[in-house]
């Protein structure tokens, strides 16, 4: 009788103990609905290390108090992980590489601000003939783990409204949009000056197929002095859901007609010039740091 009963009361202690474990495997499984930064089994960030995730620059801006401590080597080998399944491994670029590799990478120095945030940018090669692979940046899985823990931002977006032509200058037209709800500041032409603002960005640009180069206007650029030099009156205010309208004129030299060409045009940010977290804190609102581009396609 003594016998029989120990068993049943090592059977319920098996159970419990199951039961238990069950318990553990299911909080597991919930928690792997995270986003994760991994390497070699080591975790180098999670979503606790992030305060919010730029999906328009794909700039991941850090906690005061994070894993990486201003380290990004860390990232160099790693794999983004989303719910336990990886989406996409990740390394660090030299620049001054000539083995130049495609897919997400982080550019040492030109990708990292500070120790507050860096960039994960996405480099493919398109030669008109080959498949262009997607960017596993945009994953529908991201977007969908950062929009849930309210770690997503949108960012900013840029159109290219017209592009036209007199004689050798080129006018284009700009929709600079605001995504999200709270306001943003970016460098405005109009306060810094058209010059200051194209030592950030080459502005409007087009292959042409006749030269064949990428073309820009190189005799507009002018230097900020020191080089590194920035103030917050370069800055503008773009509100919650805000469009505004730049417009540029550009002296381009012979542009064909008769072909279709591709314009393009980068707006920039402080990005190189930026290195400290609180500059990022204009009060109501943040400075927006990356570069969004616009693209058309026009025939003259």
């Amino acid at each position: 009788m003594k016998t029989s009963n120990c068993h049943i009361l090592l059977a319920c202690v098996l159970i419990l103990i199951s039961a238990c474990n069950l318990t553990e495997n299911t909080d597991d499984l919930g928690n792997l609905e995270e986003f994760q930064i991994v390497r070699n089994g080591e975790l180098i960030l999670d979503l606790t290390d992030i305060d919010f995730y730029d999906f328009s620059s794909h700039i991941l801006y850090l906690n005061e108090n994070n894993r990486l401590n201003g380290d990004f080597e860390k990232l160099h080998g790693s794999v983004v992980v989303v719910d336990g399944q990886e989406i996409y491994p990740l390394k660090i670029q030299d620049l001054t590489s000539s083995n130049i590799q495609t897919g997400p990478q982080i550019y040492r120095m030109m990708d990292m601000f500070g120790d507050f945030a860096f960039r994960i940018r996405f480099i493919s090669f398109e030669d008109g003939a080959t498949h262009v692979p997607n960017d596993p940046r945009k994953d529908v899985r991201i977007r969908s783990v950062f929009k849930k823990h309210q770690k997503l931002r949108e960012g900013l977006s840029l159109e290219i409204l017209s592009v036209s032509k007199t004689g050798t200058e080129i006018n284009t037209v700009l929709s600079l949009k605001n995504l999200d709800p709270f306001p943003y500041y970016h460098l405005d032409p109009s306060k810094m000056g058209k010059g200051l603002f194209h030592y950030f960005t080459n502005g409007l640009t087009f292959y042409n197929p006749l030269s064949p180069q990428y073309v820009y206007d190189k005799n507009i650029r002018e230097s900020p002095e020191p080089w590194d030099y920035w103030t917050k009156d370069w800055l503008s205010e773009i509100k919650g859901n805000q469009s505004k309208t730049l417009e540029f004129t550009y002296n381009l030299g012979p542009v064909p007609s008769g072909s279709e060409l591709k314009f393009t045009f980068d707006f920039p940010s402080l990005e190189r010039s930026l290195k400290v977290r609180s500059d990022l804190d204009m009060g109501n609102g943040k400075i927006w740091l990356g570069n969004v581009t616009g693209e058309k396609e026009q025939v003259f």
